[in-house]
């Protein structure tokens, strides 16, 4: 293959554009079409160049990385991202489930070459969109889920379930509404379903939505989540670090 690969960097630190943009001109196949050091300068970058990937900063001065993602997405604008980031916490499942891959700095040569090589092969396959648009469904908790019941199926917004526990022959789902729903599915098939970035689970037997956890205890290993009803829930020490994380991912798109 020889088409050229169009890139965007976006990253506050001046050093670390160039730091890629030097690694990124040793493969011939590859374009660097600008760099950005903000979200509102990428943006307009990726409108007028068009790039077939963006390397995205996450932890940015002023706005961070997702936001540029939210930009992208109002404005149905698809383009494969890259994530590049310091710190190894933010390369947890949502992050690799939203973006084509993620690269740990400092970026290694041959890591870099490696991802570039598939998201080349990707590109010129039958869906050049399809990490975007999986990125879409992700970040979407609006979006119509089907589950299955012993008499057919409901469909529910994410949105609407406070949490998820595992039940006999099924799963519990406690929604906003004060009802709950008996699914028949193994709470490892409803986690599948959910838009990972808002949900988490917090032990074998829970799953539960960031959008109403309120407060998270470790000397009593409980979590509290709040929708005119208080719920205390317990946490096994097991998922504790990795809620924590998802709730660090989680409040940088929602503040």
């Amino acid at each position: 293959m020889t088409e050229i690969l169009k890139a965007v960097i976006v990253d506050d630190e001046s050093s670390a554009r160039n730091f890629l943009t030097d690694l990124l001109a040793e493969l011939p196949w590859v374009e660097v079409a600008g760099e950005a050091a903000g979200v509102d300068e990428a943006f307009g970058l990726v409108v007028r160049q068009k790039p077939d990937v963006i390397f995205l900063d996450v932890q940015m001065s002023g706005e961070d990385g997702f936001a540029l993602v939210e930009q992208l997405l109002q404005k149905q604008i698809r383009v494969e991202i890259i994530f590049t980031t310091a710190y190894e916490r933010y390369a947890i499942r949502a992050i690799k489930a939203a973006a084509f891959d993620y690269l740990l700095k400092p970026v290694r040569r041959n890591e870099l070459a490696g991802s570039l090589e598939k998201l080349r092969e990707r590109l010129h396959g039958s869906d050049m969109n399809s990490r975007l648009s999986e990125l879409i469904f992700q970040l979407s908790d609006k979006k119509k889920i089907k589950f299955r019941i012993q008499t057919g199926f409901v469909m529910l917004d994410a949105g609407q379930i406070l949490f998820c526990s595992a039940d006999e022959a099924g799963t519990l789902l406690e929604l906003e509404s004060g009802k709950n729903t008996k699914v028949s599915m193994c709470l490892k098939e409803v986690e599948n379903l959910l838009p990972e970035r808002c949900f988490a689970r917090i032990s074998r037997s829970l799953v539960i939505n960031l959008h109403y956890l309120t407060h998270v205890d470790r000397k009593s290993m409980t979590c509290e989540i709040v929708n005119g009803t208080r719920h205390l829930l317990p946490v096994s020490k097991k998922y504790l670090q990795e809620l924590e994380i998802k709730c660090h991912r989680h409040f940088f798109l929602h503040g």
